[in-house]
């Protein structure tokens, strides 16, 4: 294990994105200088015994200073937050999209009713967020102010101090390996959208009309939702599938050639299962081409005709986005 490079990465992690490559190459550049023309790990060692601890040097580095948390406290604040901040946004858009969801009479279109569900989700996830950075910001003061330490909330004894030896229990994850919380985030909301759109798709997928310029009313649905639902136990496989990846996405936080083979596996067979629903001719509720002939002044042919090329051009998009996802999850575990 080189040292020098995990010590760099555990003070540069703590830094701003723009400065931590300038940062490293100046580290790195004194660590060396510390270090004498055929040093041994034991140099090594003593070196950065005398730099201390990667938190603290880290919090020399930064151009703002930090009044109300200070070095001790902060990367555990910041960590801290980093963790409770993604749940408590999950946790909420979950909430509230189940009371609108249960809340529902069905007097409007549920795009409409979606659209005002959305900005009081929007509403509620940032009065959510104030409350957590409040609390928690007076928490970590508190905190501060009795004399706490990162060390003390970490359940280590006061007289533990960092050494080099610690460094040996870091692992490097280069930053196109890893996986963000925001993207593990982001596919739940993806699944969510996705499973309530199948179930609800005779209410929610369709053709809209305005009324009055600012009421929204749906005509009919684009799907015979009868049809849709006889693949119901399959779709439910695929997202208890999806949430399982998910999870494991969450503890891994970086691509690994198991997570591509698993994530490979899912959207491979999601593709198949699409192709065979989309090739399924009772599929599309009928009555919707010569509504559209009408409106459109066309033939039911003519319309027909362009639905099946608007439906193979998605359906190509998608298997070509899945293929595109595999590769670049591939390329990303390649990454040393």
């Amino acid at each position: 294990m080189n040292l020098i490079e995990v010590y760099v990465y555990e003070v540069t992690k703590r830094l701003p994105i723009k400065t931590r490559d300038d940062i490293a190459l100046e580290l790195k550049s004194t660590i060396e200088d510390m270090l004498p023309e055929n040093y041994a790990e034991v140099d090594v060692k003593d070196a950065l015994s005398k730099l201390g601890d990667p938190a603290v040097l880290a919090a020399s580095y930064r151009d703002t200073p930090m009044y109300l948390i200070g070095p001790n406290l902060y990367d555990i604040y910041i960590l801290t937050m980093k963790r409770v901040i993604p749940w408590a946004i999950l946790i909420t858009i979950s909430i509230h999209t189940f009371e609108s969801i249960v809340s529902f009479e069905g007097k409007e279109a549920i795009l409409s009713a979606a659209i005002n569900s959305f900005g009081i989700i929007i509403g509620n996830v940032i009065n959510v967020l104030i409350q957590v950075f409040f609390w928690f910001t007076i928490v970590f003061a508190v905190f501060e102010r009795v004399g706490l330490s990162n060390s003390d909330l970490q359940h280590k004894k006061k007289c533990d101090t960092w050494t080099p030896e610690d460094l040996k229990n870091v692992k490097i994850i280069p930053k196109k390996k890893a996986i963000s919380k925001g993207d593990v985030i982001f596919g739940f909301i993806w699944i969510a959208i996705w499973a309530i759109a199948y179930f609800y798709a005779d209410h929610l997928v369709g053709i809209y009309r305005s009324i009055d310029g600012n009421v929204l009313q749906f005509v009919m649905p684009f799907f015979n939702q009868d049809t849709l639902l006889s693949y119901w136990p399959i779709i439910v496989i695929f997202i208890v599938l999806e949430v399982g990846l998910i999870v494991y996405k969450w503890t891994a936080a970086k691509w690994t050639m198991k997570l591509v083979t698993m994530n490979a596996i899912i959207r491979l067979s999601s593709a198949i299962t699409f192709i065979v629903i989309a090739s399924n001719p009772q599929l599309l509720n009928q009555e919707i081409i010569p509504y559209m002939a009408d409106v459109f002044e066309t033939t039911s042919s003519a319309v027909a005709y362009s639905l099946e090329w608007i439906w193979k051009i998605i359906a190509a998009s998608f298997i070509v986005s899945i293929i595109i996802e595999i590769f670049q999850s591939y390329r990303k575990a390649r990454i040393r």
